[in-house]
């Protein structure tokens, strides 16, 4: 089953508990606090598969889970780390979370994380001091990443074959190719795109990998049809091959409303290499109106060439054409900038605010919202460190201005604390 789109939820792992332990045994006077760190909980990695060609493995699977990092021990015993989840895609994957871009990877082997785990918490023996000697509080793991993505497959593709329906982009791939797509005649028998290896030179050292894209038909841009679900795998498409239907009523027109819709899509489009072919040479009608139909094509500047995919008529020279677009296309290529990365400035990363959610209220703040997800507060004495923070920081007077009084339910994150008298 072909599919390119897919939405998952992937979970880092949680961090471990950091251990709150002593050393006790016999013949060792004061052997104070000996409690571990926690393991760091495994990351939800992408990785390329290059034999995959479809999303429709997360069809049927759609949650993502890392392993969680092990509990700190006594004796200073780390725990152990959570193990990576491997997750298998496709090249050409764009990852996108909230309607922003992640990343996508192109080339075998990338590797993209999309949900990172959690820290360990560190045990007791972190945080003894020449004051506090015995100390009881340890940390708690924090949670790993959880959210949802959308993954979209743009296939990778050397030469694309474009083309209104029924316009013979199927069978031209069979003929070029060894890939044998469904073939018919009547519009959209092809309902996904097919891919093909097409040898380019006699020995067949050279070759490319070539794609049909389902047919475009005017307003595909915004919907209508089926090849609206496809034009984006034009986008990584080098050349292009316009595949104009010589047996059509009026094949300029028709192919002038594909090219629109390249156009409506991405201007960018028709800027790259774009070899012409007319189909169905085999056919009398289309023998005899074919040096009329070069005529006019050659006056919009274009030199088409015209194919048979069934006797084989201009298949060698459209070969001898794609190879000379691909060598031009590997020269725009070289010449093409880096892409700039953008970082995004977060003000809440170390900075906190105090917003009302009903009757509630919640703390916002990355620094804050870890320290409370680390904090065991059963613990007195983690409890007490968490609240000294908040006093330090100014968001226990921040609380106390926004109405806080005993029973008001603060929010940090995921935890829930009730407000008290203390």
């Amino acid at each position: 089953m072909f599919a390119d789109r897919a939405r998952i939820l992937v979970s880092g792992g949680d961090g471990g508990d950091g251990a709150s332990t002593f050393r006790r045994e016999a013949h060792v006077p004061r052997g104070g606090p000996d409690g571990g760190d926690g393991g760091k909980g495994g990351d939800v990695v992408l990785v390329v598969e290059p034999g995959m060609t479809t999303l429709g493995d997360f069809k049927r699977r759609r949650h993502f889970r890392a392993t969680p990092g092990g509990r700190g021990m006594g004796r200073k015993a780390h725990g152990r780390n959570g193990g990576d989840l491997v997750v298998r895609v496709p090249p050409g994957t764009v990852v996108r979370a909230d309607d922003e871009w992640v990343g996508e990877l192109i080339e075998a082997d990338d590797r993209l994380v999309v949900a990172r785990g959690g820290r360990g918490g560190r045990g007791n023996a972190r945080f003894a001091t020449p004051t506090n000697r015995a100390p009881k509080h340890a940390e708690k793991g924090t949670p790993g990443q959880e959210r949802w993505i959308e993954l979209e497959l743009k296939l990778i593709a050397d030469i694309g074959l474009v083309g209104a329906p029924n316009a013979g982009k199927s069978t031209l791939l069979a003929a070029l190719t060894e890939a044998r797509p469904e073939v018919g005649n009547y519009p959209f028998t092809t309902v996904t795109p097919n891919l093909g290896v097409i040898a380019l030179d006699g020995d067949g050292e050279r070759t490319a990998v070539m794609a049909d894209v389902p047919g475009l038909i005017e307003g595909a841009h915004a919907g209508r049809g089926l090849g609206h679900h496809f034009l984006r795998h034009v986008e990584r498409t080098r050349v292009l091959v316009a595949v104009v239907d010589g047996a059509a009523g009026e094949p300029l027109e028709e192919w002038e409303a594909v090219a629109e819709e390249l156009r409506l899509h991405d201007p960018s489009l028709l800027e790259r290499q774009f070899p012409m072919v007319v189909t169905k040479l085999d056919l009398p009608e289309v023998r005899e109106r074919w040096p009329e139909l070069r005529a006019a094509l050659r006056k919009r500047g274009t030199d088409p060439i015209g194919v048979s995919a069934h006797d084989g008529t201009g298949l060698q020279a459209l070969r001898t054409a794609l190879v000379t677009a691909l060598d031009a296309a590997g020269e725009a290529d070289q010449h093409e900038p880096e892409e700039m990365l953008v970082h995004r400035f977060d003000p809440l990363a170390e900075g906190w605010q105090v917003v009302a959610e009903g009757d509630d209220l919640r703390v916002q703040g990355r620094r804050i919202e870890i320290a409370a997800a680390r904090t065991d507060f059963e613990n007195e004495e983690s409890r007490d460190r968490f609240w000294r923070m908040l006093e330090r920081l100014g968001v226990d007077e921040e609380l106390r201005r926004r109405g806080a009084a005993p029973g008001t339910m603060v929010h940090i994150g995921s935890t829930e604390l009730e407000w008290g008298d203390e």
